[in-house]
């Protein structure tokens, strides 16, 4: 196989992917991962609060951060380490761990593959381990062209079959990759919703001040009936969180909120109701 066949196939490869609009498209569904397991930790169905393009693909990079940045660490390390051992080894001890190290990229292959199999026969073994499935098939698909370059005997080969070969490589390797930051992005986006749900007490209060009774009855939020009748806000309500806004919508917890009997308030952006932030700590007056 010659030294060409791998850029000529990344070449080809990157021109189906190059397109800004493919990339966008990838984002935006890691994104969506994300918002959507945020929010079903709070029971909320995201498609409610009319999220923006913009929010998705700020979403995205929460859960693409880590597993870009150890594939990219992991690789350079590998890569380190292949160019020292081939620097100081003499040429007759670098071919006979070449060798060596044939069979046993072959059969980590299998593994990794197999693993990565398993989550897909019977999900519920990789639950734990989000993001691993893919990861192992990725790993797995890309040491077996590995493996056939390291074997002296394979060195030299011309034409389209090796060009082929690693195209469809790089499609395995990638669905690998797309099928672990999903994963990953569901799990950050479920994380992120528990860690939020443990901030609730020290997070900043909103007052919501309405003109009707919105009839809000919530562990940690206090309704007061304004006694001023000629107040443009009749009602008051102290103790919640506001989690975000969207597309005229207030995502609103209470502070004590709890999944076992918690709910949330998605209230619409209207002149019936006004909203008032404090920090942690600070007493909101007791006015209307």
């Amino acid at each position: 196989m010659t030294d060409s066949a791998p850029s000529r196939a990344v070449k080809v490869f990157g021109a189906i992917l190059a397109p800004t609009t493919v990339l966008t498209a990838l984002l935006f569904y890691f994104g969506t991962k994300h918002a959507y397991w945020f929010c079903q930790w709070f029971g909320v169905p995201y498609t409610t609060l009319g999220l923006s393009a913009q929010d998705y693909l700020i979403r995205s990079a929460d859960g693409m951060f880590v597993p870009l940045t150890a594939v990219a660490a992991t690789g350079l390390v590998l890569l380190w380490a292949f160019r020292l051992l081939e620097s100081r080894l003499a040429p007759q001890s670098w071919a006979r761990l070449r060798r060596r190290l044939v069979p046993v990229a072959v059969v980590l292959g299998v593994l990794l593959v197999g693993a990565g199999s398993a989550g897909v026969a019977h999900p519920p073994l990789m639950y734990r381990w989000p993001g691993v499935p893919g990861l192992c098939v990725a790993v797995g698909f890309l040491l077996f062209p590995l493996a056939e370059r390291l074997h002296p005997g394979e060195r030299g080969r011309t034409g389209a079959v090796p060009v082929v070969q690693w195209v469809l490589t790089f499609v395995l390797v990638t669905v690998g990759l797309f099928w672990a930051v999903t994963d990953y992005s569901a799990a950050v986006g479920q994380a992120r919703g528990y860690e939020y749900e443990v901030a609730l007490p020290t997070m900043p209060v909103v007052v919501v001040y309405s003109t009707k009774d919105l009839e809000v009855r919530a562990p940690g939020v206090t309704a007061v009936r304004c006694a001023d009748p000629d107040t443009a806000y009749l009602f008051r309500y102290n103790g919640f969180v506001l989690v975000l806004q969207s597309a005229g919508h207030y995502f609103l917890l209470p502070r004590g909120w709890n999944r076992r009997d918690g709910a949330a308030l998605l209230l619409p952006r209207s002149s019936d109701t006004r909203l008032e932030f404090y920090p942690d700590g600070a007493t909101p007056p007791d006015r209307c």
